[in-house]
């Protein structure tokens, strides 16, 4: 499981871990580990959300992308990119008396970069990781499969809410509402 924010918890099925198969969730995440992961689903009836960690290292750039790191664009009908009030577009600089909306947007901006470094770091130990599997003997023999002990005992933890702990929670409908009008952009 993966805490989104607090009191919000999500899962990452096994096959969602990585591209390569995964036997045991303590070859890629450990418990406290920080992890980028890419919401695939919030469905509200059944009270659940569906995480995937492979799909959010698919989707990387090298590239500093802002809006695909929590701060999302906006453009008027036209598709033009609408600039956050008080910045002066052609001179690229912050305008007199806009100090609060500056600093928001410097905020915001600079935890969208905390985001891309953390994914940056994650895809390396990933790669680093991948490599290193591919090199090593297998300790496990594809004749003997435990079904029961690979999925719902795993545990990790998500990097976008801070310091993981202990015992899980469940979400009330606001706050998965709330979760999923965040994710569409809508705060």
């Amino acid at each position: 499981f993966v805490r989104v924010e607090e009191g919000i918890e999500g899962l990452v099925h096994i096959s969602e871990l990585a591209e390569r198969h995964v036997e045991v969730p303590d070859q890629v995440v450990s418990v406290g580990d920080d992890a980028l992961v890419k919401v695939i689903d919030i469905d509200l009836d059944r009270r659940r959300i569906s995480l995937s960690l492979k799909q959010a290292n698919e989707d990387y750039t090298e590239e500093f992308d802002p809006s695909k790191y929590g701060m999302a664009d906006s453009y008027d009908d036209q598709g033009n990119y609408i600039f956050p009030e008080g910045f002066d577009a052609e001179t690229n600089e912050w305008l007199e008396g806009f100090d609060k909306q500056r600093e928001e947007w410097e905020a915001r901006y600079a935890e969208a970069e905390r985001r891309h470094k953390l994914h940056t770091a994650q895809i390396e130990k990933f790669a680093a990781a991948a490599a290193e599997a591919e090199n090593a003997p297998s300790d496990y023999s594809s004749s003997s499969s435990d079904a029961g002990s690979q999925g719902s005992s795993s545990s990790s933890s998500s990097s976008t809410s801070g310091p993981a702990q202990t015992g899980g929670s469940l979400a009330s409908d606001e706050q998965l509402a709330a979760l999923r009008e965040k994710l569409s952009g809508g705060a």
